[in-house]
């Protein structure tokens, strides 16, 4: 077994034994969205080579006097886009419209939280287990009086079995009170953290796969593992 999944098996393991460990504060949910930057690694970096931009939102409950979580996100990322202008149709070569090619990548992974449910500065390790779905689509835009009206076409996809681990920390931004029993009801955290996301082999375009000659499309598919390091920074509400 390669050092790197070796240690990402390791770490679930561990999240899975120590999880059971008992914490006397009241159950908590959190919610929360990120901005992300993805760093595409191995076979996967070497053909995209640019970083990706994205976001993802996630929901997690904390098990009863526990410090384990579980949970659910789901994210993009684009790392790839074209913007062209061309003529409608050969027969009205005077109505421009606007088409769009973009590459992205739609992620969905249940995780696990190793976390401690107190403080105001607050380290977590993620195990994560999930797919990711790349996607290359065109759309056109920009014709007759509907600009926010689009017509879209898938031009290639695939899907990958993805896994991993991730760690980051939360500081608390803003707590408020129970005035009863003084306990937090409601707290607003600076979420920052990263995530390294091992994919499994799929095909997929990039930026400049897509060739359009003489009224017909061809594509460079390219195949590799879609391994991602992504580095999250967003805002987490705890309730």
């Amino acid at each position: 077994m390669k050092k790197t999944e070796f240690l990402i098996s390791s770490g679930l393991i561990l999240l899975i034994s120590l999880g059971t460990n008992s914490a006397f504060a009241q159950d908590r949910f959190q919610a929360g969205g990120h901005f992300i930057l993805g760093y595409p690694q191995g076979g996967f970096g070497q053909n995209v080579e640019n970083t990706s931009l994205g976001g993802n939102f996630y929901f997690a409950y904390r098990l009863p006097r526990s410090y384990l979580s579980a949970g659910i996100s789901l994210g993009f990322l684009i790392y790839g886009n074209e913007r062209r202008t061309e003529p409608l149709s050969l027969t009205i070569p005077d109505l421009l419209v606007d088409v769009r090619t973009t590459n992205s990548i739609l992620l969905c992974h249940f995780f696990l939280r190793l976390q401690p449910p107190w403080g105001r500065l607050r380290p977590y390790l993620d195990g994560l287990v999930g797919l990711n779905y790349l996607t290359t689509d065109t759309s056109i835009g920009g014709y007759d009086d509907w600009d926010d009206d689009q017509i879209s076409s898938n031009n290639f996809n695939d899907l990958a079995l993805s896994y991993g681990l991730g760690g980051g920390v939360m500081f608390s931004l803003v707590d408020f009170r129970n005035p009863r029993n003084g306990r937090r009801a409601l707290s607003l955290d600076l979420d920052l953290g990263v995530r390294y996301l091992k994919g499994g082999e799929a095909e997929y375009l990039k930026k400049g796969s897509v060739h359009r000659t003489d009224g017909n499309v061809a594509y460079d598919v390219y195949r590799s593992r879609t391994d991602l390091l992504k580095v999250n920074i967003g805002i987490t509400l705890i309730f």
